[in-house]
């Protein structure tokens, strides 16, 4: 390949280690923001690491740096105190933490949302955020921590591992939820504490988002061998190469590497079931002396052991150099620190080094990227690439090397190397010459050999669009790739700014989330940039808008009037889909502005997120009407709830003032500014009535009475009568009571014209306490129980079973029963008690007297097994114009057929008319079957 002029990268470095080749890039050229004395007072000419303890966070995370107090160094001045310094990537102040002597810090780290995580010597957890703040989460390592101290520990992305000089591990897997959790004990019997510590020689963390078995595992080395420990027990392995005095676990979280006492770097499976690769310190002495020019190996223990991605480990004596080894046992010496002392964080496909004055990134060079860019290649991505540079150079041969590709079906090979190079790359005009080479490529694409005419290919012979792939960590179809690629380009590049200071790799962007990148960079306070972002790849902009509304609120002067800062904030809301109001109301109101919290609410759309901040804020009126307004049921009720609640609490502080009113009275300005914001809205009403309805009916009570809601207050004496009558409780004087209430409550509401007549209310309870009282008496009279609860017509049926008709009249004449119901409840009683002569009786005397029908003496013989002796004598006794063809029938009924046709037969003699005889032999047809069906149709030809 030809490198093109212009295009030499002088700050990044390429090596061979193995097969594949590794890069170092200077990301930036750090000064510290003017210079940083070693004592962290953050002045001074220089920034000497040797005597700093320095904590960088992950994915292109800020860096933390205190002063190590464990060595001594020359200071002249004031006292200073032993803050904590935040800076970006690059090098640029973003805050500081201002520590309290009284505790010495252990250790510190950064989670995943750029929130700093210091542990004291004291077991306590403090957090902070990127800016410096101290934020309210603050949590303990148990008592034993604080008692016997902490000999080690690790931070993690989101949660805590500590080792007790006892021995004992504990953890926190999720400092969201920082729940403790004690570990078996990786050294069980090697413990002896104190001084002599807990006989563990090192230990690594497997966070549970890359474990295997997605819970915490943390790996320990004990006397020569390593252990897996997780929540359950300590696994032994079957490694026993140590002692172990380092340990490191990869990204991934499939791999372990550890350093030996023997000075051999070993390589395991994360489960630590296979040996991956093992290098001994000594054969690496001739590369030393190469590359480093060092005269011997350094015969100390390295500083530091880091993942380089998940693909090398490096091994760092300060003073010396760095030692890269790879998984498939290449190394390779490198100058990583400058000679100095270094600070590392690994990434998912890196490390980034930081030294007193650079701030390096080391990582693996993609196959594509390689493959395109290594000199001399030849490969079809960098013929590609070659033959782009010299088409902008308006030379003929770029046609030929196209062609070339072309007819050897490698141009699609080649347009996805050139866009997967300019996916790694972290040059912007390397991006822009490999980006060019993609377009360049794909142009010519459907000149290939089996290729179709779209152009969007991806691979040789393929260039359909097909749906949606993922690409260089990009979901998307073929044709939207390079303008994919090239948005997050811009992204990153933008990210990378001084000024921003977020050295972020595709493959980091993708492993990070763009929501989680968006929000660090609000954190951050670069909202612009964040909204920017969120514009250009469709993500929503609310949660930058909110975070700089609410930090637009803290920094405005307390003296600033409510109404000019809510017009400031809306000259950036208004119009701004989806913003939620309510979360910045309720920052306002956590700021002690009340005010401005209440008129941002009234921009609110979402009644769930608006009314329970209006109960917060003491605006109940305006969260009922907002409630009531969205139709929420349980919203309104939650409002109710919320007041009344409210109302009981302020009564019974009053009453406990010595005051007379007791809670939940209606007495007093304050219940009755309730009562009349409820009465406006019917549904909160309802609402309230059908909770306190079974909670606390004496209260509803109260309340519809000073409504004047007679009506629904005669409707709950009612319910309570009812209620009382069926559970037995109270006796029946509490029932008569609420009867008698029932029936004035009604009768008021007649008097003061409710809207309705009542009176028929008020008689219906008053008929019923009637009954009750009546029933009462028999019970007493009879000395039998059951008689109250029954209606009427139950009542006077019991009677006439118990052969009281005299007391059955009373009921009837009483409650003004008609004559001919009280006849028929006298003839059901009698079939019921198979009393067939006395119902004969009845039938023949009431036929005469015109009172019951004869059919209703049947039915009632039929219902309750009458013989068919008895059922003959009623049906003979059927009179009236038609009462052939009804005895007919019932013979029928009855399977007398021979009755039924002798019956037809004098009906049709009778008749007057064919028709009529013809329509009733139609319906007793189906009942007479063939026999009656065969009388039938010779009746109907004699008809004829």
């Amino acid at each position: 390949m030809l490198e093109p002029e212009g295009l030499l990268d002088e700050i990044e470095d390429w090596q061979l280690v193995g097969e594949s080749y590794y890069s170092r890039r200077q990301l930036y050229a750090l000064d510290w923001g003017g210079g940083a004395a070693a004592d962290g007072s953050g002045s001074g000419a220089a920034f000497n690491l040797a005597y700093m303890r320095i904590f960088p966070g992950p994915a292109g995370g800020p860096v933390a740096a205190l002063r190590d107090d464990t060595k001594l160094v020359l200071y002249v001045g004031a006292a200073a105190r032993p803050d904590i310094q935040l800076f970006s990537a690059a090098g640029s102040p973003l805050g500081r933490v201002l520590w309290e002597p009284r505790a010495r810090v252990a250790t510190a780290g950064w989670t995943s949302q750029e929130q700093l995580l210091v542990l004291d010597d004291a077991a306590q957890v403090h957090i902070f955020s990127v800016r410096g703040e101290r934020l309210p989460q603050r949590f303990s390592l148990g008592s034993e921590a604080e008692e016997a101290g902490v000999e080690a520990a690790a931070i993690f992305r989101d949660g805590v591992a500590v080792l007790t000089p006892g021995g004992h591990l504990w953890c926190v897997p999720d400092i969201s939820e920082p729940r403790l959790q004690r570990f078996p004990d990786p050294a069980p019997g090697l413990a002896v504490g104190g001084a002599a510590g807990s006989g563990v020689h090192c230990m690594a963390v497997l966070p549970p988002s890359v474990s295997s078995s997605g819970a915490l595992e943390v790996i320990v080395a004990v006397e020569d061998t390593v252990r897996l420990v997780d929540a359950n027990e300590a696994l032994p392995s079957s490694i026993f190469e140590g002692p172990i005095l380092r340990l490191a676990a990869s990204p991934c979280g499939k791999f372990v590497a550890g350093y030996a006492q023997d000075s051999t770097i070993h390589i395991w499976t994360s489960d630590l079931a296979e040996v991956v690769t093992r290098v001994g310190l000594a054969e690496t002495e001739l590369d030393l002396v190469d590359s480093l020019g060092a005269d011997a190996l350094p015969d100390t223990l390295p500083d530091q052991l880091v993942w380089c991605g998940s693909d090398a480990v490096l091994l760092f004596w300060e003073g010396v150099g760095g030692l890269l080894v790879t998984t498939d046992g290449s190394w390779r010496w490198w100058d990583t620190g400058g000679g100095g002392a270094a600070a590392f964080a690994t990434e998912v496909d890196g490390l980034r080094v930081i030294s007193a004055d650079s701030h390096l990134l080391l990582r693996r060079v993609p196959p594509p990227a390689a493959r395109v860019l290594e000199i001399g290649s030849t490969s079809p991505g960098a013929l590609l690439y070659d033959a782009r540079r010299l088409f902008d150079a308006q030379d003929a041969r770029a046609t030929g090397e196209l062609l070339d590709l072309v007819r050897g079906g490698q141009l699609a090979g080649a347009v996805d190397d050139c866009l997967a190079a300019a996916a790694a790359e972290l040059d912007p005009l390397k991006q822009a010459a490999l980006v060019k080479a993609c377009a360049y490529g794909r142009a010519f694409q459907a000149l290939e050999p089996g290729a179709g005419g779209d152009g969007g290919g991806g691979g040789k012979g393929n260039t359909a669009v097909g749906g949606p792939t993922v690409f260089c960590g990009v979901a998307c179809d073929r044709r939207r790739r390079t303008r994919e690629v090239a948005r997050r380009l811009r992204v990153l590049n933008a990210l990378r700014e001084p000024g921003v200071g977020m050295p972020l790799t595709l493959a980091q962007l993708q492993a990070e989330g763009l929501p989680a990148v968006v929000s660090r960079l609000v954190g951050r306070r670069h909202y612009l940039l964040a909204m920017r972002i969120c514009q250009s790849l469709g993500l929503s902009t609310e949660q930058v808008l909110v975070r700089w509304a609410c930090d637009k609120i803290s920094a405005a002067a307390a003296t600033l009037p409510d109404e000019q800062l809510l017009e400031a904030l809306q000259s950036k809301l208004a119009g701004q889909w989806g913003v939620k109001y309510a979360a910045v109301a309720a920052h306002a109101a956590a700021q002690g502005r009340q005010r401005l919290a209440a008129l941002l609410l009234d921009h609110e759309h979402c009644a769930a997120e608006q009314v329970p901040l209006l109960l917060e804020l003491g605006e109940d009126e305006r969260a009922l009407d907002k409630a009531v307004e969205s139709g929420d049921s349980d919203l309104v009720f939650r409002v109710v709830h919320a007041m009344w609640r409210r109302l009981e609490w302020a009564t019974a502080a009053a009453t406990a003032a010595g005051g007379s009113s007791r809670p939940g009275s209606v007495a007093g300005a304050r219940q009755d500014r309730f009562w009349q914001a409820v009465a406006r809205k019917p549904a909160a009403l309802a609402f309230f009535a059908k909770f306190y309805r079974q909670q606390d009916p004496q209260l509803l009570l109260e309340l519809y009475e000073a409504m004047g809601q007679q009506e629904a207050a005669a409707e709950l004496h009612l319910q309570a009568a009812l209620e009382l009558a069926a559970g037995g409780s109270g006796g029946e004087t509490a029932v008569q009571r609420e009867l008698a209430r029932a029936k004035d409550a009604y009768t008021r509401a007649t008097d003061a014209h409710q809207g309705r007549d009542h009176r028929w209310e008020a008689a219906s309870v008053q008929a019923l306490a009637k009954l009750r009282e009546q029933q009462l008496e028999l019970q007493g009279s009879t000395r039998r129980e059951g008689f109250v609860g029954l209606s009427v017509a139950d009542t006077i049926r019991q009677c006439l079973r118990l052969g009281l008709k005299d007391q059955a009249q009373k009921l009837a004449r009483d409650f003004k029963m008609p004559e001919r119901q009280l006849l028929l409840l006298t003839a059901q009683c009698l079939a019921a008690q198979r009393d067939w002569p006395a119902l004969q009786h009845m039938a023949g005397r009431q036929d005469r007297r015109a009172g019951l029908g004869m059919d209703q003496f049947i039915a009632a013989a039929r219902a309750h097994g009458a013989p068919p002796e008895v059922l003959r004598w009623f049906i003979d006794h059927l009179t009236g114009p038609d009462a052939l063809q009804r005895k007919a029938q019932y013979y029928a009924e009855l399977g007398m057929h021979g009755q039924a046709r002798l019956l037809m037969e004098q009906a049709e003699a009778q008749a007057g008319a064919a028709g009529t005889a013809a329509s009733m032999l139609g319906s007793l047809r189906g009942t007479l079957g063939g026999t009656l069906g065969s009388l039938a149709s010779r009746m109907q030809k004699g008809a004829e």
